[in-house]
């Protein structure tokens, strides 16, 4: 008997000790948990029956609230404005997404708040429900989180994606509008050749009607009832009347050649060489350069003629230049046409020497140029580089052969 009940009050002496033992690890997981919930990053509260009725520090600092009790008190009303930014009505929004978590049992989105001072804040929310074994009554977890910062960089890049089309329009026009200048800037370059080359031209032909006039006047004088010297004059007239056409086709290829080409034309690439040219065969009869042409190509394709022609005349002046400035013997250039797939392709060869790899690699490059006393504006090749590869859709390249410099166009449909 007695045995027994000692027996019991060790039992209860052991269940006592246990009992406490659990309380303390309970009370110590408690303020483990507590030191938790307080010290989270983001803000967390409990909500029941619409109203928060506790929270952490995180979430009271959130709002600029001075302390945790002052916060409870504030209404939730208070916290929010009456409209978030999509326009629709705050209590609406809540209650619908109250609605995905009596559904769902969970739901997350974002949301506009006021803190203390009344300045915005866009709060990511994350709410669960909690689970009721040891709850009273239904209870929600809210997680709050300050996404202020992340929205804002979501709307300003909305906001540059909305306008990103309008400023790739404005800087594509911005760079046609430099490039017609580039052209242009490149043609009056030319001008001061072209004039060179007109007077050139019209030296012989008009130095012929003067010398014809003065034969004409003089055979009127001497002998004004002769018949032949009628046929003479007829004669003479008629060399003036065909010489004046020639100075007058003449003006009007340099003419064409300064108007912008508006349009592309279907065109063989003979006959954009022979036009380019005539524009300068005088010109380079005079220094005795000998122009060779293999025709090869028949294929028509879509061209701007007018700036093709610049392209070949920058090609043919360099030609020229070279030969003046190294002194080239028999200076000879061979332009040879073929048709390449379903395009064309044009080589224009010297016998020029060629020229250094340093230089040939920059020979497309704006503004470089190897005549800074000449005034070059190293704008020529540039051009009609753009002109080749841009408006015709081909390509332009420079290399070094035997005895010279060729340049290869390819020009597709």
């Amino acid at each position: 008997m007695f045995y027994r009940l000692f027996m019991l009050e060790y039992l209860m002496e052991y269940f006592l000790l246990l009992i406490i033992c659990l309380l303390l690890f309970v009370i110590y997981k408690l303020k483990f948990y507590n030191i938790l919930y307080n010290n989270y990053v983001d803000g967390v509260s409990i909500i029941s029956e619409n109203q928060i009725i506790d929270c952490n520090d995180t979430l009271v600092k959130l709002f600029g609230y001075t302390n945790k009790k002052e916060f409870l008190a504030v209404h939730p009303l208070i916290l929010t404005p009456a409209f978030q930014p999509d326009n629709s009505l705050s209590c609406d929004k809540a209650q619908l997404m109250m609605e995905l978590v009596e559904k769902n049992g969970k739901c997350k989105f974002d949301w506009v708040f006021l803190d203390k001072d009344q300045n915005e804040k866009w709060i990511e929310i994350d709410i669960f429900k909690l689970k009721k074994e040891f709850l009273s009554k239904q209870k929600l977890c809210m997680i709050w989180r300050d996404v202020s910062l992340r929205i804002e960089v979501q709307n300003e890049l909305k906001d540059f994606n909305a306008n990103l089309e309008t400023m790739v329009k404005v800087e594509i026009d911005k760079n046609k509008e430099k490039e017609k200048q580039l052209i242009m800037q490149s043609k009056l370059a030319q001008l001061g050749e072209m004039i060179a080359m007109i007077a050139h031209q019209w030296r012989q032909p008009l130095a012929a009607i003067s010398s014809s006039v003065i034969d004409l006047q003089m055979k009127i004088i001497l002998n004004k009832e002769d018949k032949q010297i009628v046929n003479h004059v007829e004669n003479h007239l008629n060399d003036i009347e065909n010489i004046t056409e020639n100075l007058t086709e003449t003006i009007d290829d340099f003419k064409n050649f300064y108007k912008p080409s508006k349009s592309a034309n279907k065109s063989t690439m003979n006959n954009i060489v022979n036009k380019s040219y005539s524009m300068i065969n005088n010109y380079f009869s005079s220094y005795n350069i000998d122009t060779v042409f293999e025709y090869n190509s028949i294929n028509e394709i879509s061209v701007f003629e007018n700036e093709l022609v610049q392209v070949y005349l920058n090609i043919l002046q360099n030609s020229r230049e070279n030969f003046i400035i190294k002194e080239t013997e028999n200076p000879k250039i061979v332009i040879t046409t073929q048709d390449h797939k379903d395009g064309v392709m044009v080589l224009i060869s010297d016998n020029g020497g060629g020229c250094d790899e340093q230089i040939l690699n920059k020979m497309f490059d704006p503004y470089f140029s190897t005549k800074y006393e000449k005034n070059g504006t190293g704008l020529g090749l540039y051009m009609s580089l753009k002109i080749v590869e841009e408006h015709h859709n081909g390509t332009i390249t420079a290399s070094n052969t035997n005895d010279g410099l060729c340049f290869t166009i390819i020009l597709n449909n």
